[in-house]
């Protein structure tokens, strides 16, 4: 399962420095994968578990997105940001409605966390992976490489800081929600709090700044009903 959670670090890597959409096309994948697979081991079908098989449910996933990600996404698009939020927030609760254990808990707050902060993301940072200020050649790079290590420092600093909290909750009856609540937050670092702190810190551009979203914000004053449709992709 380790290996297993390892695995995000890729969706980590794609959305900080390649591609945010595709980065989160990777984090929704990768966290399904891990319920589906924590699921199966709780319905006493452990022996049909081992690292080859978490590879072909990942992979089944994988392909089912493509197959209907881009039907997926239309339907989103209809109701912009705040239906992909919505969406995320459904999709999380039923994770953990099964059984409410830690292990359905992790996968169940880090989608939570992962659709709010994307949403955050796009509403208010701007964040695009691509946009590295003009940079060109080596120091582009250099960037992408600094966000991606500064990145996961802090990701590193908040575990280490989230997994003694849960811990002293461990006799509480709300064990369950705070683990929810501190994985959610963990997500909510990667897929907002650190795309902000990258364009503070002039290793991202915002795409807010551009003249095209300028003219866009114009347009949604104008007619102010229209805000809460925003696209997703």
């Amino acid at each position: 399962m380790e290996l297993m959670y390892l695995s995000l670090l890729l969706p980590f890597f794609i959305y900080w420095c390649i591609n945010e959409k595709v980065g989160l096309q990777f984090g929704i994948v990768g966290l399904l994968s891990i319920w589906i697979i924590v699921l199966i081991r709780h319905l006493d079908i452990e022996f049909l578990i081992n690292i080859q098989f978490e590879w072909i449910i990942v992979a089944v996933i994988f392909c089912g997105y493509l197959l209907f990600g881009k039907k997926i996404e239309w339907f989103l698009k209809l109701g912009g940001l705040r239906a992909f939020m919505i969406t995320s927030a459904v999709i999380s609760f039923l994770m953990i409605i099964y059984r409410p254990g830690l292990e359905f808990v992790i996968p169940g707050g880090m989608f939570l966390g992962m659709g709010t902060g994307y949403c955050l993301s796009k509403r208010y940072v701007g964040f695009k992976s691509t946009n590295v200020l003009q940079r060109q050649g080596f120091i582009k790079y250099l960037i992408l490489l600094a966000r991606f290590i500064l990145g996961m420092a802090v990701l590193a600093l908040i575990i280490l800081r989230v997994e003694p909290i849960i811990q002293s909750f461990s006799e509480s009856q709300n064990f369950q929600l705070y683990g929810f609540i501190c994985y959610a937050i963990i997500s909510l670092w990667v897929f907002f709090a650190a795309p902000w702190l990258f364009i503070k810190l002039r290793l991202a551009g915002s795409e807010t700044a551009g003249s095209e979203t300028a003219g866009s914000k114009i347009t949604e004053q104008n007619n102010p009903e229209d805000s809460g449709n925003e696209d997703v992709s």
